[in-house]
C-alpha cells in the first residue's frame, strides 16, 4: 500500500514539474546571454532528473563513437597538433571504466579521448560556449554529464546520472583535480573524492590517465585498472590517495620522456609566461582566478594568503623592490 501511496506521489510530483518546465527551441536558445543558457540547462537537468527521465541512447552513442574520433582526429591535424601515446597499461574488462584523467586545458578533452579510443561521457563542469558551439555538438553527440561546479544541487544532480551511466554499463571520462593544474611543478593537484565514491558505489574500474603538452606535441600515458575490491573500495580516502599516486606516477613518467632544463637556463618571467600559455590554449572565456576557485581546496591545510597579512610572494616582490633601492 505504501509503495502504491508512493509511486502515485511521484506520478503527481513528476506532472507538476513537466507543467511547470518550458522547453526552449534552438531559435530562443540563440537570442540568449551565455549566463541565461547556462541556467537554463541547469533547470532542465533538473526537470529531468526530479522526474526520473533516464539517460538515453547511450549504446547509440557507442556505435556513433568511431565516426565522432574521425571528427577528433581531423580537428587535431587541423589545429596542427601531434599525439603520442608512451604507454597503455589497460587490462581487458566487462566492467564499466572511470577513465580519470589530469588536466592541462586547451584542447586536452578532445586529445584524451583520441587516446584512450574507447566511448566514455564526459564529466563537463562548467561548459559555457560549449552548450552552443561545435565543440559542443560533438560533445553532445558523443555524450556528456554537465554541471555547474558552484552549484551543489547541480554536482549531485551530475554524480547521480554519472553513477546511473556507470550501471548501465557506460564508461566515464573525469578530471578529478577539477580545474586546469596551473603548477609548473606539482605533477596532480589534490583530487576530489567523487571518483572513488562512484566506482565503490557502481563497482566501476578506475584507469588513471595522465596528459602533457609541450608546444603542440600532446603525450597521454594511460596506466593500469584500479579494480574494485569490496574490502577496500568502501575507504574513499585511501582509493582517491591511490588513484593520485597513480596519475603522479604517469605524468612523471611523460616528465622523464623529455628532455630537463638547467635552473639556470630559465627565464625571468617564466611563471606569468607559463599561467598565460594555459590560458590563451583555452578557447573559451576562462580567467585564471576561475581556474583557482574550481580546484580542490584542502580545508585542513592553511593557505598563505589567509596566514598572511601580506602573502610571501607580495612580500619577496616588495623585499626585492627595496633591495633595488626603489621606495
Amino acid at each position: 500500500m505504501l509503495k502504491y501511496i508512493c509511486y502515485n506521489i511521484a506520478l503527481v510530483r513528476g506532472a507538476f514539474y513537466m507543467d511547470k518546465f518550458n522547453k526552449k527551441s534552438i531559435l530562443e536558445l540563440r537570442k540568449m546571454t551565455i549566463e541565461e543558457i547556462e541556467k537554463y540547462y541547469m533547470e532542465l537537468r533538473k526537470y529531468e532528473y526530479e522526474n526520473n527521465i533516464p539517460l538515453k541512447n547511450i549504446e547509440l552513442r557507442k556505435k556513433i563513437h568511431m565516426l565522432l574520433l574521425e571528427l577528433i582526429k581531423i580537428d587535431r591535424v587541423l589545429s596542427h597538433e601531434k599525439l603520442e601515446v608512451i604507454g597503455d597499461k589497460r587490462d581487458v574488462t566487462d566492467a564499466p571504466k572511470i577513465y580519470a584523467c589530469t588536466h592541462i586545458g586547451g584542447n586536452d578533452i578532445q586529445r584524451t579521448f583520441e587516446a584512450i579510443k574507447e566511448h566514455a561521457y564526459l564529466f563537463l563542469g562548467d561548459p559555457k560556449e560549449a552548450y552552443i558551439d561545435v565543440n559542443g555538438v560533438i560533445l553532445k553527440l558523443n555524450g556528456i554529464i554537465p554541471l555547474e561546479t558552484h552549484n551543489k544541487e547541480d554536482r549531485k544532480i551530475a554524480y547521480h546520472r554519472a553513477c546511473e551511466l556507470l550501471n548501465k554499463g557506460g564508461n566515464l571520462l573525469i578530471y578529478p583535480e577539477g580545474a586546469w593544474n596551473l603548477s609548473y611543478n606539482l605533477p596532480v593537484m589534490k583530487l576530489f573524492t567523487g571518483v572513488a565514491r562512484m566506482a565503490n558505489e557502481t563497482h566501476a574500474d578506475i584507469i588513471p590517465v595522465a596528459i602533457e603538452q609541450y608546444d603542440n606535441q600532446f603525450y597521454v600515458n594511460i596506466g593500469k585498472n584500479i579494480k574494485y575490491d569490496k574490502d577496500k573500495s568502501s575507504d574513499i580516502k585511501s582509493v582517491n590517495e591511490e588513484l593520485r599516486d597513480a596519475m603522479s606516477t604517469l605524468k612523471w613518467e611523460i616528465w622523464e620522456k623529455n628532455p630537463t632544463e638547467d635552473r639556470k637556463s630559465i627565464p625571468e618571467g617564466f611563471e606569468e609566461t607559463f599561467l598565460k600559455t594555459i590560458v590563451d590554449r583555452c578557447d573559451y572565456d576562462f580567467s585564471l582566478e576561475e581556474m583557482l576557485q574550481d580546484a580542490f581546496r584542502d580545508k585542513e591545510i592553511t593557505l598563505p594568503e589567509e596566514a598572511y597579512i601580506v602573502s610571501p610572494k607580495e612580500e619577496f616582490e616588495m623585499r626585492k623592490k627595496l633591495s633595488r633601492g626603489y621606495n
